[in-house]
């Protein structure tokens, strides 16, 4: 039995029932007592980032082998459960990692102009025509902190663009093709020399607050 309990796109949901029984119930994200009630017998569990995954309800689900995460963040799931009772974490891992790209150049693109600060004067009628120039994100240095499938689509776009881009990422070595035209920084190198900076990495003991005020002052 697979249960996916958060939003899946219907047509990969009906490709699984075709293949194997399966239950979708996206209102289990916040409903943790019910979801709890309903793992027992399940063998997969499909989640996005609102399930949580505890060692408590991995308890209550015997026959589970495997959660998939729909999405690549894995703080919502205790790793350290799931390895203990052997459970198979696999994460969607550059699935999404073209809308994620998208997002982060679009979004530098307007911090960049000034967009989002002219946004409410023209909502009232204004054209703070002056204010919307900004800078040409040509020739800017975008720095990237995690450099996987989402990192790496992110420098794609952004040097299309003509950014010059660094990226700190001590977990992928040196001699990955994906370095190629991109500059190998320090943590430190980044924050002081980019212009943009944009976060790829997940949430882990090792990583929260890798970004806190010291490095921002």
């Amino acid at each position: 039995m697979i249960l996916i309990t958060e939003f899946m796109d219907e047509a990969a949901v009906e490709r699984l029932k075709a293949a194997r029984p399966t239950s979708y119930a996206p209102q289990l994200a916040d409903r943790p007592e019910e979801l709890a009630s309903r793992v027992d017998g399940v063998q997969a569990l499909i989640v996005r980032n609102r399930t949580q995954v505890t060692a408590a309800l991995l308890d209550a689900a015997s026959r589970l082998r495997v959660v998939g995460r729909l999405g690549v963040g894995l703080d919502n799931i205790d790793l350290d459960a799931c390895k203990a009772l052997g459970v198979e974490v696999i994460p969607a891992i550059g699935a999404n990692a073209l809308s994620v790209a998208e997002y982060v150049v679009t979004n530098a693109l307007a911090l960049l102009r000034g967009a989002y600060q002219a946004n409410a004067r023209m909502l009232v009628g204004d054209w703070p025509r002056a204010d919307c120039s900004g800078r040409e994100a040509s020739g800017r240095r975008l720095g990237l902190i995690g450099f996987g499938a989402n990192g790496q689509e992110t420098a794609r776009l952004a040097q299309a663009l003509g950014m010059q881009v660094m990226a700190f990422d001590p977990m992928l070595p040196r001699e990955h093709p994906a370095w190629q035209g991109i500059q190998a920084a320090s943590l430190d190198d980044v924050m002081e020399q980019a212009d943009v900076i944009s976060l790829h990495v997940p949430l882990t003991d090792q990583t929260r607050h890798l970004i806190n005020a010291d490095r921002l002052a």
